[in-house]
């Protein structure tokens, strides 16, 4: 058994709260799924995520591997009020208790090896024990000593998967998917199934079943969504209806038009009604009517294809690509903006555009690209232009074996140094394509015979344009020789595994990245490789990319050679941020020698090993991290230097007595020396800055925790210019 400790922090914290080292929950909330009442707050389970809304003031609460919790894909929560204990189930079957601001985490089912479908279905607490009905079986959980005491076996060789538990008087009822079954509570062998018996020859699946005025009441109806029992009601829902019944006999019915698809409703100690409905979140009624919808503010799914932190605004797309038939999502893309809210553009907002899977902003313009639909122009926001072969001056081509709808594929857009969107488009002629700023558009082939299917797009410091080939078909280099509408001049090549042209450790390719020196690295299903003079492309000299051997011992080994690299982003250090498909993320030094950091969902709160792709902004640290289980962001100590030395921020500032964590000073040109001195001029700390901003731990260079006082930072560029740039208040 694990033990945690729970940390709440207040929904509306932005990236620069964070400190360095913490992690911020990025999980999308819009589904709700089901809902519990813990005195003063009524958690609910929302794609698979959790928050809960405190009562009393009616703040959002987030709670995820963030603040403690050990898994993520939350599938039910119970609480006992008598012991102000709260026990969550996961759909991988690991559980967590939670009390005393303290979580106990009991992994034993989710590790247990066992025969066919391995689920938990429903909680059920009666004074100490939490009793689990799962598919193998009724498992029960002692909630004070926080271990498993038995698992009880119900009908024959445990064919039988239980879905509900009731207790009435000395008896214990289970509803199963062939009947409701009874035995004594007190029978001394329970985990016998010869112990129990069927209940008045019930037959067929029975959803759940609840104790209810001195009565059992069983759910075998297939448009019954959910059945509960609190606060003296039995609430049942349809899809679109809720159902009150109190304990003298009489019922109310509860209609309204945010009732899409209900997937569960309670009745709270103050008589108010929660509903949980999968299209509208998580609503509230008083006295039977609307009071209000809660949802906490964040992507729109969990499912990411793509993210990119562009022009001070973050875009989360949600699309995929399928190369044999379209995946049609319609969830577009999720847009974190400026002022720190979130808007999310669908197929009806975006103009019947799906499967969108990149987005780029200059200006006040962002353009997402869908791999089914051309690319949408969003303009102050609101939809602009949906940009398809007609209105391009064919500029985008369409497949040709899709062209009764027009199809066009867009893989990825790109906007280069002169402000112009580039972007590929999938199984046609001229996949290479420009939109310029004054809006002229052209189109560029990359063979005369063959069509491919593509993936990521670059552009390095040579205004070349670099593209991966779907399907292990290695990349290919485009150089329009800045004459873009002139394509006599142009060069193109295509890379491969061959010494001298390109030397990849893998045609199959997943990523690029364009770091600060200029260097190219590349991540393949077989580690990295790096092109480190990409202006020689194209000379006719040797620029063949070059693994980076990793020395262990006496033994050497190329970087991530056996490791599937999903995706690589540049930090302001020029340190490189690196996701994988199963080991999750590492940090690598400028160089890639060096090992900086490496995170798993088993010693961090990443919510997968699975990498989807990497984004940084460059002005806070913040990285954010897509999972094959939703989105997560770490904020570490490198961002982007300047070119002159401007005005700099401290974080925090004050330091007061009670703060032990890094000391930020942000704002410097690149790879700065910095002093910190007392207002005597003693030294007390010297370093040089990750990219834009070094770090202090609060400590002189004896590393003693300083005494009270101001300090002066002092910053030194490139050129040995000195000058004070900064004051710290220190409290000790």
């Amino acid at each position: 058994m694990k033990k945690l400790f729970l940390l709440l922090f207040p929904l509306f914290i932005n990236a620069q709260d964070v400190v360095i080292g913490g992690w911020k929950n990025y999980l999308s909330y819009n589904s709700a799924s089901f809902i519990c009442e813990a005195n003063e707050k009524v958690y609910c389970v929302a794609s698979g995520g959790l928050f809960f809304v405190n009562k009393e003031d009616n703040t959002i609460n987030r709670m995820s591997k963030v603040q403690g919790l050990s898994d993520v894909s939350i599938k039910q929560i119970a609480h006992s009020n008598e012991l102000n204990i709260t026990i969550i189930v996961y759909e991988n079957c690991n559980i967590d208790i939670i009390k005393n601001n303290q979580i106990f985490n009991i992994s034993d089912i989710k590790r247990k090896e066992i025969i066919g479908i391995k689920k938990i279905n429903n909680i059920t607490i009666k004074e100490e024990t939490a009793y689990l009905s799962t598919s193998f079986g009724l498992v029960l959980i002692n909630l004070s000593a926080n271990e498993i005491d038995d698992t009880y076996s119900v009908g024959v060789a445990d064919e039988l998967i239980i879905n509900g538990c009731a207790f009435l008087g000395d008896s214990i009822f289970v509803a199963t998917t062939n009947g409701i079954y009874i035995s004594n509570i007190n029978y001394p062998n329970l985990n016998d199934y010869s112990s129990w018996e069927i209940y008045e020859n019930t037959q067929g699946n029975y959803d759940n079943i609840i104790t209810y005025n001195g009565k059992i009441y069983s759910d075998n109806f297939s448009e019954i969504i959910s059945a509960s029992y609190n606060n003296n009601r039995l609430i049942t829902t349809k899809t679109d209806t809720v159902f009150i019944n109190n304990d003298n006999g009489f019922y109310k019915k509860l209609s309204h038009y945010k009732f899409e698809k209900i997937k569960y409703a309670i009745v709270d100690n103050q008589e108010s009604i929660w509903v949980a409905d999968s299209t509208h979140g998580l609503l509230k009624f008083i006295n039977y009517e609307y009071e209000d919808r809660y949802i906490p503010e964040s992507i729109i799914e969990n499912q990411i294809h793509s993210i990119e932190y562009t022009n001070d605004v973050l875009i989360v797309s949600h699309g995929g690509k399928n190369f044999e038939t379209a995946p049609g999502n319609k969830n577009g893309a999720s847009i974190l903006f400026k002022n720190n809210n979130w808007r999310n553009y669908n197929y009806y907002e975006l103009k019947n555009a799906r499967d969108i899977v990149e987005g780029v902003a200059i200006g006040d313009k962002i353009y997402l690209a869908s791999y089914y639909n051309g690319i949408v122009e969003l303009d102050n926001n609101e939809f602009v232009e949906r940009y398809s072969w007609y209105n391009t001056n064919n500029g985008l081509d369409t497949i040709s074996y899709w062209q009764n709808d027009n199809r066009m594929a867009i893989s990825d857009l790109k906007i280069d140094k002169n402000g112009n969107m580039w972007g590929l488009l999938s199984s046609v002629d001229n996949p290479l394509f420009v939109k310029t700023k004054n809006n002229d558009w052209y189109k560029f082939s990359i063979s005369p015979t063959q069509k491919f299917l593509f993936d990521e797009l670059i552009i390095d410091d040579y205004n070349q344009k670099w593209g991966i080939k779907e399907r292990g078909n290695g990349i290919f280099v485009y150089n329009d020789n800045n004459t873009i509408e002139n394509p006599n001049d142009d060069q193109y090549i295509h890379l491969s595994t061959k010494i001298g042209n390109g030397n990849l450790p893998s045609n199959t390719v997943y990523c690029f990245a364009n770091d600060l020196d200029g260097q190219i690295w590349v991540g393949t299903d077989e580690g990295i490789a790096v092109f480190y003079d990409p202006s020689t492309v194209f000379s006719g000299y040797n620029f063949d990319a070059q693994q980076i051997l990793i020395s262990e011992g006496e033994y050497g080994q190329y970087l991530l050679s056996e490791e599937k690299v999903k995706c690589i982003s540049v930090d302001g250090a020029n340190r490189k941020w690196i996701g994988t498909e199963k080991s999750g993320l590492f940090l690598l030094s400028h160089d890639g020698t060096e090992e900086i950091l490496h995170f798993t969902k088993e010693n961090s709160p990443l919510f997968s090993n699975s990498i989807i792709d990497i984004a940084i902004n460059h002005t806070s640290g913040e990285i954010y991290i897509g999972t094959e289980k939703g989105m997560i962001s770490y904020r570490y100590n490198a961002i982007k230097g300047t070119l002159t030395q401007g005005p700099t921020k401290v974080f925090p500032n004050p330091v007061r007595e009670d703060y032990y964590g890094p000391i930020a000073i942000s704002g410097l040109v690149r790879d700065a020396n910095i002093k910190i001195s007392d207002i005597a001029g003693n030294i007390v700390f010297e370093s040089t800055s990750y990219g834009g901003q070094a770090i202090w731990n609060g400590k002189n260079i004896n590393e003693e925790r300083v005494s009270t006082g101001i300090y002066l930072v002092f910053s030194t560029d490139i050129h040995g210019k000195e000058k004070m740039v900064s004051k710290i208040l220190f409290i000790h």
